[in-house]
């Protein structure tokens, strides 16, 4: 690939991310609505398994099934917020975290 088509590349790659980050901002909050939809979320990152976040929830207070983080899993891959990982099969990664849009 040459440099101008490498830039011209880059320059809409940059401007897609802006289009579609307020979007995806929107999916999220609207359905990532409780603390525990949101611990699971940033939990989910390709390495943890749904029995490994649910012991994990389980030291902060949260009690969660892993069947139930598997069933978020399964509606988050749908709504496309969440992606198989490549490393790690049968588990699911974010595809951003919730502090690069300004979730708490």
């Amino acid at each position: 690939m040459d440099k101008d088509a490498l830039k011209e590349l880059k320059e809409q790659t940059k401007w897609l991310k802006f289009l579609a980050l307020q979007n995806l901002q929107n999916v999220v909050k609207e359905n990532l609505t409780t603390k525990e939809h949101k611990r699971i979320y940033s939990l989910t990152d390709g390495k943890n398994s749904t029995y490994e976040i649910a012991k994990k929830l389980i030291l902060e207070g949260i009690k969660v099934s892993h069947t139930t983080i598997h069933n978020y899993w399964k509606k988050w891959n749908a709504l496309g917020i969440v992606i198989p990982s490549e490393k790690y099969p049968g588990r699911l990664e974010k595809i951003i975290g919730l502090e690069d849009l300004d979730i708490k």
